[in-house]
């Protein structure tokens, strides 16, 4: 989880846990070097880390009860607050089984600028909120802030049983809920998902706001791009959605079963899985890219972190579901399990598509990606 605790002395002959750090690390190993100070080795970064005392208590500022953040409604915290908008994307995280709304806002006069990769890069100030609900009710609300230091964290918040109210979850936490185990992550947790390698923010990106939504403040639906360029949220303004990529759903069967496939793995794994990432291993699902193996490094490419007791095992093995690591552990839960963190339900649907596009292809080659060169971005 990247958190470390200390045992200290209560003075009654037991010990009391006391929470250090919640980091994004992913602590592999730790021990005692002969200068008597710790050290940790985070599977991250590849690193080898001290772990230094500094002495001064930093002050959180972000309130304990959902209503006090601003971010939504006081009186009615189901609702967001004015100036706080909405948008979706066209290829949706796998939250086991949740509806999800989203929300997000930035600071008067800020813009948020869009660089070669057509990555959205928010100002200091800036909030991403994301509801989700199970059987209509909420339960859980995330908060992703850009503090004004420009430091990315993550908060999250448990809604009641009878959704009238939420509280901030700190260190994580499991709660059986509407008959499954739903997954609160803590702070150091969502750091490792939103990752500085894919910008941090994730979701919002050209392609996947590429599409319309209804405005529920107006009653009109328009294409997001166009709505966020006439407000004034987005440099440079996009006057044609049309020219713009286009990120298509996987559960929409008017797109081949490829590019389904690819932008589901674009969106649940290519924030870790990509240049710069922090898996350790040579691996880039990003939707951008042809299918060679020198280019996404999974076809006919042999494990780099384990076989799972596969015979002839490879990340993706054409025309061989059942070789194929990479959909193995889309079908898991344990600790080879991928998403790692926040899901105790696989996800039937997706790894359906991903069983489907394996079994359809016959060699690496590009053309049987089955993405358009038109999509490219």
């Amino acid at each position: 989880s990247g958190r470390l605790w200390a045992l200290k002395d209560n003075g009654a002959g037991g010990y009391a846990t006391a929470e250090l750090m919640d980091s994004s690390a992913a602590i592999s190993a730790f021990g005692q070097g002969q200068d008597g100070e710790l050290y940790i080795t985070n599977y991250n970064t590849g690193r080898l880390q001290r772990l230094v005392n500094t002495g001064t208590t930093v002050s959180d500022v972000v309130p304990d009860d959902l209503a006090a953040t601003g971010c939504v409604n006081p009186s009615s915290p189901r609702q967001p607050s004015s100036g706080v908008v909405p948008f979706t994307v066209n290829a949706p995280f796998w939250s086991d089984g949740a509806a999800k709304t989203r929300h997000l806002a930035i600071p008067n006069g800020q813009v948020i600028t869009i660089d070669a990769n057509a990555d959205w890069q928010f100002p200091a100030g800036s909030v991403l909120m994301k509801t989700m609900e199970l059987g209509g009710l909420p339960v859980e609300t995330r908060l992703l802030m850009r503090h004004p230091d420009g430091a990315w964290a993550g908060y999250t918040y448990e809604w009641n049983d009878a959704g009238t109210g939420a509280t901030r979850v700190r260190g994580g936490k499991t709660r059986f809920v509407q008959g499954q185990d739903w997954i609160y992550p803590s702070e150091g947790q969502c750091l490792q998902c939103h990752t500085s390698a894919a910008g941090f923010s994730l979701g919002p990106e050209t392609a996947q706001l590429n599409g319309n939504l209804l405005y529920p403040t107006t009653g009109r639906t328009s294409n997001q791009l166009e709505t966020l360029s006439r407000i004034g949220m987005v440099s440079p303004v996009i006057g044609n959605p049309a020219t713009e990529p286009k990120l298509p759903s996987p559960a929409n069967t008017a797109y081949s079963i490829a590019e389904r496939a690819r932008a589901y793995l674009h969106t649940n794994c290519a924030n870790c899985h990509r240049p710069g990432g922090p898996t350790g291993v040579d691996m880039d699902l990003r939707y951008k890219l042809p299918l060679e193996t020198t280019s996404m490094g999974i076809c006919n490419a042999p494990p780099q972190a384990g076989d799972l007791g596969i015979q002839n095992a490879r990340l993706v093995a054409p025309g061989s579901p059942e070789r194929s690591v990479l959909l193995q552990r889309i079908l898991t839960r344990d600790a080879h399990g991928m998403p790692p963190l926040s899901s105790s339900i696989p996800d039937a649907a997706g790894s359906q598509i991903i069983s489907t596009w394996i079994d359809g292809m016959t060699t690496c080659d590009t053309a049987s990606s089955g993405c358009h060169a038109g999509m490219d971005f």
